[in-house]
């Protein structure tokens, strides 16, 4: 498994009659990262996930879970995968223990210590004792990552899991996810709705429209810090002097715009931005705040996307 990818998707393809819903997506998915995929409405996403783990038929091509074919080896490949989709399936009626005590007898070799183990890992030691049905939803979520985790899959999938939580439980749970990947070496695979939450959470991002790939890259590629050109608004007391001294000093486009508050934005590059404060003062032009405007994941998505709504 050394240096092999996690999980790798080959010409994966779904057809439902004449319709295709999924089409021909390739790409790895390497262990001990957070790997965000995103689409609009009927994009595919789902039905890709469904597919990945075994509840959805292929039409063409492979999914192969450290180099092993699920359709030809699925139960020894799906050992290796824990999975949410939707939402966890938990016995209200019964405590939180119990609840894994039941999923650990399904699963070869899941001991004592184990369950105690991801009890701890996703903050649940003061109510693993409590009926699930006492339990808030971002509780649930976090047993039903538990759940998940008994058997020490490499690989975590889970669709929309901050689905209902409030500001605090994403946060924990961007954080499990994180650790996960980063202490444990596993592949975890998110699908979500919220986009910013994807922004902090993931290292890699993939999106798909009408069930093909558009891209997949590295949060840091994907043009969100602006390194190379970037859009950077100067508030000062004089902006028509500031727009007139920095158009006579670069050679590139100064595209300006001038509020009530005297503020100007343009396009710089990098290393522009010092060149043109140093300027400002020169000339008598007194700064009161310099701020580079980064593009959010969701600008780059609706880039890609052509403002498509998001599921």
């Amino acid at each position: 498994m050394d240096g092999q990818p996690a999980m790798q998707l080959r010409n994966l393809t779904k057809r439902v009659g004449k319709k295709t819903l999924v089409d021909h997506l390739t790409f790895d998915i390497p262990k001990g990262e957070v790997f965000g995929f995103l689409g609009p409405n009927g994009a595919g996403k789902t039905t890709t996930i469904r597919m990945m783990v075994g509840l959805m038929s292929i039409s063409e091509g492979q999914v192969l879970i450290h180099g092993m074919d699920i359709e030809k080896q699925f139960t020894e490949a799906m050992r290796h995968i824990g999975c949410i989709v939707e939402n966890p399936e938990l016995y209200k009626y019964l405590t939180g223990y119990q609840n894994l005590r039941h999923m650990a007898r399904m699963s070869k070799g899941v001991t004592e210590a184990r369950i105690e183990e991801v009890v701890a890992l996703v903050g649940l030691q003061n109510r693993m004792h409590d009926k699930v049905k006492t339990y808030s939803l971002g509780m649930r979520q976090r047993l039903g990552l538990a759940q998940a985790l008994l058997h020490k899959p490499s690989i975590l999938i889970l669709d929309e899991p901050t689905n209902g939580l409030d500001p605090a439980g994403i946060r924990e749970l961007r954080d499990h996810l994180r650790k996960l990947a980063r202490e444990e070496d596993m592949a975890v695979i998110v699908s979500s709705h919220l986009l910013s939450e994807m922004e902090l959470m993931c290292d890699r991002i993939a999106v798909i429209q009408n069930g093909k790939l558009i891209q997949v890259e590295r949060m840091g590629d994907m043009g969100l810090s602006g390194v190379d050109e970037q859009t950077v608004a100067f508030e000062v007391d004089d902006a028509s002097l500031a727009e007139s001294v920095l158009a006579e000093h670069f050679q590139v486009a100064v595209q300006t715009s001038v509020d009530e508050s005297s503020r100007l934005t343009l396009t710089l590059s990098r290393e522009q931005v010092p060149e043109a404060v140093k300027l400002l003062t020169e000339r008598g032009v007194r700064l009161y705040e310099v701020k580079a405007q980064r593009k959010s994941l969701e600008d780059t998505f609706l880039e890609m996307t052509g403002d498509e709504s998001i599921a």
